[in-house]
């Protein structure tokens, strides 16, 4: 929406605002912020996201922990494998291999690999979105704008006011044509100038070639920047022709001016100065409105003008054959800069050009700029409609042409001391100039009402009649590097989504304290005790818990999630009694106690205890502490 490569003015956007981005699919409701705020925001939407799978993944372990679909010890195993796998990526893995070492049961197979392939997913989502996600909401860097800096003079009709208001304007002309040189390339696309422009298009009498040169291009309320108007275009078809029936035969040799007389009209005669003064200058031109053009766009919405260049008798190096700069033998008196052996020939031809500008919303299209406001069912605000037919009711080529004075040809931005090489002008290159600079005048005609001063006496058009800004003045969008948008959208899905899991999962937290801690033995209790009894802590805790019916563990108690931090039981590995090399591991659940007292699974006699020696009678002694008989309910 901008090719301007001038920073924005501070304080002519909004940021933390919603507002609607526009797209060629309609507006999109966004937010803007800065360039670190947006940073921020995007590693907050990577958190969520993960957040997200996390919640998703716990909820899909406690649907598949409450409906096991088998009582056996194989099935069992699974579950584990997966209430203990906080980490999809781990549960992936150690479930896969579950399934390939339990292929021969088809029930086993299928539902380990059921919750490998779930795993799966949920791991590869939070990978893929916990990357690309934040830049699926980030949708644009632009910001609205604020209403109170728009800006856009009112043309008065004293000479003071007219100078103001074109002063007012040139910077917009300027930057115009300053983006086009830097981003020539990528505007070129969007601007039509066809190859046949190449070819002549017939000859005069005289033997002279008669060339057209047509251009076109296509602008969208997208392109404008409008919240609220992508629905509406603008097409921009024009066409310039050699014209060399305009100039009138000079006197002689000796006359220092080329005579047109425009359109064959009497009384329309524009003159060329040719004077040893102005021939040392850089070719330019003249954009000449015809005396019928309000009259004729208000009946079609085309309006012809002409081009006048200001070429004859500049010097050249090198020879050219372009009509404009058809070069012959210098033959001044007076030497020019870097010995230049050539000039163009006096009497070059006029352009005749016209410009037809379509404005259309949706389906409806209308003649002219200023019959938008009747289309029914336009959604642009009036304050915009009446700023677009101020700026682009007359061509906007003419107006560039003529506010850019010297530096409007491409010969003459290449020229040094008044010298060109006119073998490689060419009116096809000076008007591919001039469109391109038109094409981006009209894009930012909208961004260019934030950067225009404001002198006194030249009244705001986008201000109302108490000195505030119009209604919908600021229905528009502006675009910098600096801005990062996301889509308010995107942001409330996002939010809703982790909230939305994270009440289910605290709702199921509930739901099991309330069964499992109640003193009914229930089936529902019985299924949700899986919760309590499958953690890895539990088990490990089975693995020392007494094995004697009157007796608990002290220091770890079943109702107990840790072990007291009095624990003193030291962690040992048990011998494999087979001797098998690929053994798991055994862990050894302890000590052995004298008596009736029991601390594994183990019992000796108190004769075989004393061969132990002291040392084993004092570790005897210190286990049996943490033992203590339980009388039976």
């Amino acid at each position: 929406m901008a090719d301007v490569y001038t920073p924005l003015v501070d304080g002519t956007y909004l940021l933390h605002r919603p507002f609607y981005l526009p797209t060629k699919d309609g507006p999109v409701w966004a937010i803007a912020f800065t360039t670190n705020g947006g940073t921020l925001l995007t590693a907050g939407i990577s958190v969520v996201l993960t957040l997200i799978f996390m919640s998703l993944w716990n909820l899909i372990c406690f649907i598949a922990m409450l409906f096991p679909g088998s009582d056996s010890r194989r099935r069992y195993l699974a579950l584990v494998t997966l209430w203990n796998s906080n980490d999809s990526w781990f549960a992936f893995k150690e479930l896969a291999s579950y399934a390939f070492h339990f292929h021969e049961s088809r029930p086993d197979f299928a539902y380990g690999l059921l919750l490998a392939v779930l795993a799966l997913m949920v791991f590869g989502g939070s990978m893929t979105l916990g990357i690309i996600g934040p830049s699926l909401i980030q949708i644009g860097t632009v910001a609205p704008v604020r209403p109170s800096s728009v800006y856009y003079p009112h043309l008065g009709t004293d000479n003071t006011a007219i100078l103001s208001y074109y002063g007012v304007l040139a910077p917009a002309n300027l930057r115009a044509l300053g983006s086009i040189e830097a981003s020539k390339v990528t505007k070129r696309k969007d601007v039509n100038l066809p190859d046949s422009n190449l070819d002549p298009i017939g000859k005069t009498e005289s033997g002279e070639d008669i060339y057209q040169y047509l251009y076109d291009y296509t602008l969208t309320g997208v392109d404008f920047g409008l919240q609220q108007g992508s629905a509406l275009s603008l097409t921009v078809n024009g066409s310039c022709t050699t014209e060399y029936g305009w100039f009138v035969n000079s006197t002689g040799a000796a006359s220092n001016e080329d005579l047109y007389n425009l359109w064959s009209i009497s009384g329309q005669n524009f003159s060329v100065p040719v004077n040893q003064d102005t021939v040392q200058d850089a070719p330019k031109a003249s954009f000449i409105p015809h005396p019928e053009a309000e009259q004729q766009h208000l009946e079609s919405g085309n309006t012809s003008f002409a081009i006048i260049v200001w070429a004859a008798r500049r010097a050249s190096i090198k020879q050219g054959d372009d009509p404009w700069y058809k070069t012959e033998r210098r033959t001044a008196s007076f030497p020019a800069p870097f010995d230049a052996q050539f000039w163009m020939k006096r009497g070059r031809p006029a352009l005749s050009c016209w410009q037809k500008d379509t404005w259309r919303y949706g389906s409806q299209e209308v003649k002219t700029v200023d019959d938008l406001p009747s289309v029914k069912g336009i959604k642009v605000k009036p304050a915009l409609l009446k700023l677009l037919a101020e700026a682009l009711r007359a061509p906007v080529l003419t107006r560039v042409g003529n506010a850019s004075g010297d530096s409007a040809l491409k010969s003459a931005i290449t020229s040094s001391r008044g010298v060109i090489n006119a073998e490689t002008s060419k009116i096809r290159y000076d008007l591919e100039r001039l469109v391109l600079a038109s094409y981006v005048f009209t894009r930012n005609v909208l961004l260019d009402t934030t950067m225009f001063s404001r002198p006194d006496g030249l009244d705001n058009i986008m201000e109302d009649g108490k000195g505030q800004p119009a209604d919908g003045a600021g229905d528009f969008v502006l675009s910098s590097p600096n801005f990062q948008t996301f889509s308010m959208a995107g942001l409330i899905v996002l939010f809703v989504m982790l909230v939305t899991l994270l009440i289910v999962q605290a709702a199921l937290d509930a739901i099991l304290l309330r069964h499992t801690d109640n003193k009914e033995k229930d089936k529902v209790k019985g299924r949700l005790m899986l919760f309590k009894a499958l953690p890895a802590a539990q088990l490990f805790r089975r693995i020392y818990e007494p094995t004697g019916a009157k007796q608990q563990d002290v220091y770890w108690p079943c109702a107990s999630h840790y072990s007291s931090h009095e624990d003193q039981t030291k962690f040992e590995w048990d011998i494999c009694e087979k001797g098998d090399i690929h053994c798991n591991g055994h862990i050894c659940r302890g000590s052995t106690t004298t008596g009736d007292k029991t601390t594994g699974n183990k019992t000796e006699t108190k004769e075989a205890a004393d061969s132990h020696g002291s040392t084993t009678k004092k570790e005897e002694t210190r286990v049996e502490e943490h033992l203590i008989e339980v009388e039976t309910p």
